[in-house]
């Protein structure tokens, strides 16, 4: 016993009272039945409860293994970052480096598809300059492109394109030249949009039909609108095309053929009425003047024999 027990037994038995606690002997024994009720009592929560134990073990042991993990994630995900931050850096430097390197400026220019122009004189006409920002002068194509098709007729279109590297490739396509007009005997190329080149020529080129007595450029151009659409073999058989026109009629014109036959015709029905110039030339005995002015008549150059009358409908072809 402790000596406060001892001397609280001593004052209760002068008061002659019972003392309310135990023996040290009694309290170890009370302790014991407490530590062994605790046990029982915790023994039989753990075996009524079994799946709870066994979940607060397998929440404990996932945690544990899940440590490693949550580790490797946050690596990761700081590697993406910084890889991400790196190359954002590294591709800001190359491209300050590409711009203030040459492979930034226009170094070279070339030209494909031209026939009948040359090729320094496009790239002349263009004004691109080497030496000059590339990206800027490719951006502002259209313009140059403009430039070339505006101060060259014989352009029809210009294309500007990449070419490697630094370079530029100029592809042209160019008007045909489809006919000749004669001017105190020099002929001048015109050009399938009925445009006629300041070009001189000595002769006539082979195949190509040429124009008389025309004046006024707008003429030419529906003219030319309406020859464009012949069938080839007969743009073929024509070797000469005078203008004609009559005080009641300006769209007259006189087409001289390589088979000896001359058509009367106004242009605006050119496509129209020459669709049944094989069919009537083929009827007619000898060479002579078919006039498609009106209708449709065939007669020989003498105008002695009577004049035929061809109807001009799809029956008069058959």
């Amino acid at each position: 016993m402790t000596p406060w027990q001892k001397e609280n037994l001593e004052y209760l038995k002068t008061q002659g009272d019972q003392p309310v606690w135990n023996s040290s002997k009694e309290a170890d024994e009370t302790e014991t039945v407490l530590e062994e009720k605790e046990k029982e009592t915790v023994a039989e929560s753990a075996s009524e409860n079994p799946e709870t134990e066994e979940k607060q073990k397998k929440t404990y042991e996932s945690f544990a293994d899940r440590l490693p993990k949550i580790k490797e994630v946050r690596n990761k995900r700081l590697y993406r970052r910084l890889t991400l931050i790196v190359s954002v850096f590294l591709i800001a430097i190359v491209i300050v480096l590409y711009f203030v390197s040459p492979l930034s400026k226009l170094g070279n220019i070339s030209v494909t598809g031209s026939e009948a122009v040359d090729s320094q004189k496009i790239i002349v006409q263009s004004k691109l300059e080497k030496g000059k920002s590339l990206w800027e002068q490719f951006g502002d194509r259209k313009i140059y492109e403009e430039k070339i098709e505006r101060q060259l007729p014989r352009v029809k279109k210009a294309t500007i394109s990449l070419n490697g590297i630094n370079s530029f490739n100029i592809k042209i396509e160019e008007y045909k030249v489809v006919a000749l007009e004669s001017a105190n005997n020099v002929f001048h190329p015109i050009l399938e949009n009925g445009k006629i080149l300041p070009e001189e020529m000595k002769a006539p080129v082979s195949g190509m039909p040429v124009f008389q007595n025309f004046k006024d450029q707008a003429i030419i151009k529906n003219l030319m609108n309406s020859y464009n659409k012949l069938p080839e073999d007969l743009k073929q058989n024509i070797s000469e095309i005078r203008y004609a026109p009559s005080n009641a009629n300006k769209e007259l014109i006189n087409l001289h053929m390589k088979d000896a036959n001359e058509v009367i015709v106004n242009i605006s029905q050119l496509e129209e009425k020459m669709a049944y110039y094989s069919k009537v030339a083929s009827q007619m005995e000898k060479p002579g003047i078919i006039d498609m002015e009106v209708g449709i008549f065939s007669y020989p150059f003498n105008n002695e024999a009577t004049e035929e009358s061809v109807e001009e409908s799809s029956q008069a072809v058959e």
